[in-house]
């Protein structure tokens, strides 16, 4: 599995990604939720963003 991330993930956002999760852990559990929550509407809003200018 590692290998598979090593291969489609390059080294620098893994590493962002580590920091991220580890910022994540020192937050309370609500915290955790509103923020999670929040990247994911923005995610849908970039989505729909893309749908819209092709």
């Amino acid at each position: 599995m590692a290998d598979l991330l090593e291969m489609t993930i390059p080294e620098k956002e893994q590493e962002e990604i580590k920091e991220f999760v580890s910022t994540l852990l020192l937050l309370s559990k609500e915290d955790r939720a509103i923020l999670l929550s929040n990247a994911n509407a923005f995610k849908v809003r970039r989505d729909i963003e893309g749908l819209r200018t092709g």
